[in-house]
């Protein structure tokens, strides 16, 4: 049974790799595979749309560096030969990143320490507001209620005059009990001086009055000096709404190129003393460090202020590498560039969305990630390119990148006189300019992506439609004939109606198969039709021989007598052999209700005695099972189909030779064998032994019509079973193989 399996397997394999006619199929592609594939072929527009815009970005970088470059020489231009702008006695401290509507405000006379803060606000100017609504924030936590501050400078030719108005819900003064001094409302003052070293200033009071001073170390806990310091004065004011507090710095103490910066510390629990908020008053939002005292000349600032350039920041320098005017910021001024009080998205779509941007982001490299990559300090890169406009006199321009922050900065000469005096340098984003390219490409990507997922779905959908119509065609082909070239129908429904070309070649092969059938049904009747018309001929001629004998008697022995009695025999054989696979056929359709159980053992010992009785000159021996062999079939098509195995193999096996049937049981099956000796099996018709019309017989003289194996096969396949032959091991014999189901036991 395994042997037979094996074989229909192989056979079954073969055929799978090949087609008709032995015709070898090549691998390839499905319909919905290339049509898929025709799809991702889009691809190639956004990728070309893609490219396009990066050129477009360089194009626009590019015009803006040439803008930049025209606004700096401009600058440069107005500036000429202006050498009282650069004047050093003109200059006075400013904080670097302040607005130039809050420059330091020049008194005439100092401020009493004692004098009411509304004579101290009035004199320090405009107050510049550190809240929860401006660019001075404390984070995403604060609370304006609780904590709010104003703050103004002011400055003489000995002093810088601070003042604060801070809104405090709740003021809590020093427990003189308490060693540290971070548990209470406080002013803390960072200076730095341009030899890097950093003082640290604690301003506390215990009652209103006079603030104390202390040195301080890093921690902000323990001081340097336990003794008050006298150099720096303030007092402490309780107002309805908080606090305000005067304090008096001199300038000795900042020196020259200082930074400087104040932190207002709020505490809310007198008990707890832990602190609630600190706001910081550095006016560089990028940095949130030190603001710098530098010289600046009020008349120049003035000057550029009406140049203000969006994301852009304008400096003046002199020769001395110092800043003498400056506008605007690189870091846009806006709360979002920072990540400050961001609202998270409340529902599953807005958080969806939420994902969806951030991813597009990341894809197309949103300009404003580059914020976040912005460099608080770029003063290296600064003052190299002011080194190389100092030295050479010539404009200079470079890009920049820090991350996926892009800055562009141009510098030109300011001369006076036929000699340099400084320099204008002009820092501008790049993210804000590219930002219109970027929504430009994010717009083309999605409105691409509707487009291919369209067009991707359509295509979808028709490759599945056009396939499932063209396998339904060849399903339906294929079920219009049977496994050994039966025609079933001559007419395929699938499509029929259709007006196209899948339409037009079904209605083709149902005008095939009808042809096709008709032409079948013809074959199909053609040896009935032969048999009865060869018949009386036959009956006419053989009657002829007899009377012709009968009368003329002494023409028994003549041979050509004989001779045609013979071919009168042939015809006979032929005839019956045509006629009795048809009526087989019939035969079995009727006989599919007359099934009964038999034993098959009984049946074939009796059989093979009969053809060793009536075939003398072989030698046929039958090995079966032990037990019974039990089967549900129709006895009388079980010695048929034994009975064309062995005429097959008396016809093909070697004379006087040996003829073996065996029987055993494998797996539920009976497996029937039946051997010869003689010749192997031409390997052209051992796939196709078993169809009509085929024979490996080469000697004209014999009747074989290649009949005798597909009664074999018919008789097989209505009892379910299989039947398959090969060559004997050694290559001496052929042997069939049947394989039957046996009977249930139940």
């Amino acid at each position: 049974m395994n042997s037979l399996v094996d074989s229909r397997s192989t056979s079954t394999s073969s055929r799978g790799r090949t087609g008709p006619g032995n015709l070898r199929i090549r691998r390839g592609l499905k319909i919905r595979t290339k049509l898929l594939l025709l799809v991702g072929l889009l691809l190639v527009i956004p990728w070309m749309g893609y490219e396009s815009v990066r050129e477009m970005e360089k194009f626009l970088l590019e015009g803006q560096e040439q803008a930049l470059e025209l606004t700096t020489q401009g600058i440069s231009s107005i500036l000429g030969n202006r050498t009282d702008l650069f004047d050093p006695a003109v200059g006075v401290p400013e904080l670097v990143g302040r607005p130039l509507t809050s420059l330091l405000t020049e008194i005439d006379e100092p401020l009493a320490i004692d004098a009411p803060p509304d004579t101290w606000a009035a004199a320090v100017g405009a107050l510049t507001h550190f809240s929860g609504s401006g660019l001075f924030e404390c984070g995403p936590e604060y609370r304006p209620d609780s904590l709010a501050v104003r703050h103004g400078l002011a400055l003489d030719p000995n002093a810088v005059f601070a003042f604060f108005e801070v809104d405090d819900d709740a003021l809590v003064y020093r427990d003189p009990a308490l060693l540290s001094l971070d548990s209470n409302d406080q002013i803390r003052m960072t200076i730095q001086r341009n030899n890097r070293l950093i003082l640290r200033y604690l301003l506390t009071a215990q009652e209103p009055g006079r603030l104390s001073v202390y040195l301080m170390r890093a921690n902000w806990r323990d001081v340097v000096d336990g003794e008050a310091l006298r150099d720096i004065s303030g007092t402490i004011e309780p107002l309805s709404t908080g606090y305000a507090v005067k304090l008096r710095v001199p300038r000795d103490l900042l020196g020259v190129g200082a930074r400087l910066k104040f932190e207002v510390i709020d505490v809310d629990d007198s008990d707890g003393r832990d602190i609630a908020q600190i706001i910081s008053t550095e006016p560089d939002p990028g940095s949130y460090e030190f603001g710098s005292v530098r010289l600046v000349t009020p008349e120049l600032a003035k000057l550029i202020q009406p140049l203000y350039i969006s994301e852009a920041n304008i400096t003046v320098w002199d020769q001395s590498y110092r800043v003498r005017a400056q506008i605007g910021s690189v870091v846009p001024p806006a709360r979002e560039a920072f990540g400050i009080d961001q609202k998270r998205a409340a529902s599953l779509f807005e958080r969806l969305q939420d994902e969806i941007i951030r991813f597009f982001d990341w894809i197309l490299r949103s300009p404003a990630r580059g914020l976040a990559d912005m460099p608080d300090d770029s003063s290296t890169e600064d003052q190299r390119i002011l080194a190389r406009v100092l030295a050479e006199g010539e404009p200079s321009t470079e890009r920049r990148r820090y991350g996926e922050a892009k800055l562009i900065v141009t510098a030109s000469p300011i001369w006076a006189q036929g000699d340099i005096q400084g320099a204008v340098l002009i820092k501008q984003s790049a993210n804000k300019l590219l930002a219109l390219q970027y929504k430009t490409l994010q717009r083309f990507t999605i409105l691409f992506l509707a487009v291919f997922i369209f067009l991707a779905l359509a295509i979808l959908i028709f490759s599945t439609r056009l396939t499932y119509r063209v396998g339904r065609l060849q399903r339906e082909t294929e079920q219009a004939a049977s496994s050994e070239g039966r025609l079933l129908k001559d007419r395929i429904r699938a499509g029929a109606r259709s007006s196209d070309e899948l339409g037009s070649l079904t209605r083709s092969i149902s005008s095939m198969l009808h042809n096709l059938g008709q032409y079948t049904r013809y074959l199909e009747r053609l040896p009935d039709t032969l048999a009865h018309e060869l018949h009386n001929p036959l009956n006419v001629v053989n009657s002829s021989l007899e009377n012709l004998q009968y009368n003329h008697t002494e023409l028994s022995d003549d041979k050509h007598l004989q001779r045609a009695r013979n071919g009168i025999g042939r015809l006979r054989s032929i005839i019956t052999s045509l006629t009795e696979a048809a009526s087989l056929k019939e035969a079995l359709s009727q006989e599919q209700e007359q099934l009964e159980r038999f034993d098959l053992c009984a049946l074939l010992r009796n059989c093979v005695d009969g053809y060793q009785a009536a075939n003398p000159d072989y030698r046929i021996v039958v090995t079966l099972i032990p037990a019974s062999a039990l089967m549900l079939g129709v006895p009388d098509r079980i010695v048929q189909l034994l009975d064309k195995l062995i005429d097959n193999a008396i016809a093909f096996g070697t004379r006087n030779g040996l003829i073996v049937v065996n029987l055993r049981s494998i797996d539920g099956f009976f497996e029937l064998t039946v051997s010869n000796d003689g010749p192997a099996l031409p390997s052209e018709i051992a796939e196709s032994l078993f169809d009509p019309m085929v024979s490996r017989a080469r000697d004209a003289r014999k009747t074989h019509l290649g009949l005798g194996l597909y009664i074999v096969r018919l008789v097989a396949d209505f009892h379910n079973g299989t039947v398959a032959a090969r060559n004997r091991h050694g290559g001496s014999g052929v042997e069939v193989l049947v394989s039957l189901p046996q009977a249930s036991t139940s």
